[in-house]
Formats: structure tokens, sequence, C-alpha cells
């Protein structure tokens, strides 16, 4: 959303993205380091005992598990006390799974954005990205609204001449 609010895009997809805030929250410390993924509730690189990715096969989680690496402390700070965005000079699409726990659909409730979305039944935040079952019906379903995103894109830079 950062990108395509300086850019531009036609339209923005997010996958489970980081939700946009109205304002930034300066009491939380901006902290320097990394973090691993135990965060996310990864304590193990078994891929048999990922219960945050219920829905990936064992070929599935061994991809999202050798993924895994250090991540930066002060963008996750920087996420925790908000990013402001409040317009987007494109459509946006988020798309959510219904097995996320970390970015279910309701924390997309009072975006500062206007967001259309789609929801995968029975995807994990994993999911959104690795799930071949999932992303037979996500990606045709994305690519059609990327379409008519852009279509209508086009109508009004027409209309307005």
């Amino acid at each position: 959303m950062m990108a395509a609010r300086v850019c531009a895009a036609v339209a923005c997809v997010g996958l489970a993205p980081s939700a946009p805030t109205r304002t930034t929250d300066r009491a939380v410390p901006l902290r320097m380091g990394r973090f691993g993924p135990e965060v996310y509730g990864i304590m193990s690189a078994d891929p048999d005992d990922q219960p945050a990715m219920s829905d990936l096969d064992v070929e599935e989680r061994r991809i999202a598990l050798a993924s895994l690496g250090p991540e930066s402390q002060l963008a996750r700070d920087e996420r925790t006390a908000g990013v402001t965005i409040d317009r987007l000079p494109c459509r946006l699409l988020i798309v959510t799974g219904t097995a996320d726990t970390f970015w279910p659909r309701e924390r997309y409730a009072d975006l500062p954005v206007t967001a259309e979305h789609l929801v995968a039944e029975g995807a994990s935040h994993w999911g959104l990205v690795l799930n071949r079952r999932a992303l037979a019906t996500l990606i045709p379903a994305v690519l059609r609204w990327i379409e008519n995103a852009a279509a209508r894109d086009r109508r009004t830079k027409r209309a307005r001449g």
C-alpha cells in the first residue's frame, strides 16, 4: 500500500497485509535488532508440528519453513505503531483467509482507505501464498479483480477527458 501510494499503480492487492492506521502511536518504542519466526508461533522446524499452517500439506510446510529468516524489529515496531495511509490513488483488494489467526478479515473493518475484500475459505496466512488448493481459486479471482480494476480505471480516465 505504501508503494501504491507513491507510484502510478492502477490496483493494489494485499495478502493479509499490515493494516494502515489513521495515526501513529508515538508511545510504541522503536527498537533496532531482529526477531525470528517464534513471534508468529513457529516454535519448531518440524513440518508436522506447525499449527499456524494447518491448511498446508507437508511439502507446502517445508517450503514455508525454508523461507524463514530473521526479520527487522524496527519494521515490526513501525507497523505496530501504525503506518498512516489516508488515501490510495488506486483500487485496493485485501485478501484474507478464514484460518488466519494473525490477520483475519475483522482486522480490516475500520481502515482509513477504501478496500474491497476477498476471503479464502480455510486458508491460513501461509495458505494465501502456498496452499495449492486455495491458490487454484484465489489466483483466477485476483486476476479477474485486477482486470476489472484496470478497466474501471481506464473508464474513469476517459470520462475525465
